[in-house]
């Protein structure tokens, strides 16, 4: 049960507090895609809870906010990041207790990791427009997506100087990385060409500051515009998938070809092997999918009356 520590400190304006948390957070060396994401989700709880002037308003607007209906996964990221605010907010005094105690995560659908096919990708892949520097760059953007699994806010960062063509290669450096971990990701000789074309058409006045996968104004490309473009060539192609999603498919084809739960690990830059093991269940369920098809004892079965009848022994004579 929720207790409520006797408080006597009148609580601040929480829209101030979120200002002098993500100055904290900041100084801690979280990267900058990271402080957006606790600006964006701290500050919907804010805005959308009017008066939060006493303990036992918080406490009501946080159960109010979660009674929403959401996906498991998006209440449990809200979650997330709520949770570690307050627990700032206590340790600096700011509240007698964290009033999101008490919740619980929500159990995801193992299939909330969206994936498409093989198939599907070639599909996604034909919609840009490569006789154009926005439809070239967002298809390479695409087959850098699905060739090395990085995450899109961590892509839209990469710089030039951040791409070796010859060793075939792109580093995502610590201070783009959402784990502060950097990474060299290897990406296929198919890839490495599409981006020398790609490079071709880079304006020679940007200088390195300008993202490799920039604007045509040469501004940084964030996740929700990116988002909304690869939506429209889904919905070109019938198909459905998010830019995460092209990173899910990453790993379930990484796993299906014999790669191990370890080395994507490495590869995803997850920090332990929790959000790893997803994509193990995943992959399994594939592999099962395909046994139920290919298998002998399958199709005798999809054979009907005639494959016991074969079977009957013959009388001796």
């Amino acid at each position: 049960m929720h207790k409520l520590v006797r408080f006597k400190q009148s609580i601040p304006d929480l829209k101030h507090v979120l200002e002098e948390f993500l100055l904290a957070r900041q100084a801690d060396g979280l990267s900058r895609r990271t402080l957006e994401d606790y600006r964006w989700h701290v500050g919907k709880f804010l805005e959308s809870s009017g008066d939060l002037s006493d303990y036992e308003a918080i406490r009501k607007a946080v159960l109010h906010y979660f009674s929403r209906l959401c996906s498991p996964g998006y209440r449990n990221i809200k979650l997330k990041y709520l949770r570690a605010f307050f627990n700032w907010c206590v340790q600096e005094g700011y509240l007698p207790a964290n009033p999101t105690a008490g919740l619980k995560k929500a159990k995801e659908d193992i299939e909330s990791a969206r994936h498409v096919t093989l198939e599907e990708l070639k599909k996604i892949l034909q919609q840009p427009d490569k006789g154009t520097y926005t439809g070239l760059r967002d298809y390479c953007l695409i087959l850098v997506q699905i060739d090395t699994g990085a995450r899109p806010g961590e892509l839209l960062q990469v710089r030039v100087s951040d791409l070796s063509l010859e060793s075939r290669e792109i580093r995502i450096r610590p201070e783009v990385a959402k784990t502060r971990v950097g990474r060299t990701l290897a990406i296929s000789p198919h890839t490495a060409q599409a981006l020398a074309k790609f490079l071709k058409l880079r304006p020679s006045w940007w200088d390195n500051d300008v993202p490799l996968f920039a604007s045509e104004n040469g501004r940084v490309l964030n996740t929700a515009s990116w988002s909304r473009r690869l939506a429209k060539y889904c919905k070109k192609a019938g198909i459905k998938v998010t830019p995460y999603g092209l990173r899910h498919t990453f790993a379930i084809e990484f796993l299906k070809a014999g790669g191990d739960p370890f080395s994507l690990q490495r590869i995803l830059g997850h920090t332990d092997l929790t959000m790893t093991r997803r994509y193990v269940r995943l992959s399994q369920d594939d592999i099962k999918e395909v046994h139920e098809k290919a298998s002998p004892v399958q199709k005798l079965q999809q054979m009907g009356k005639r494959a016991p009848r074969r079977l009957t022994p013959t009388k001796m004579a």
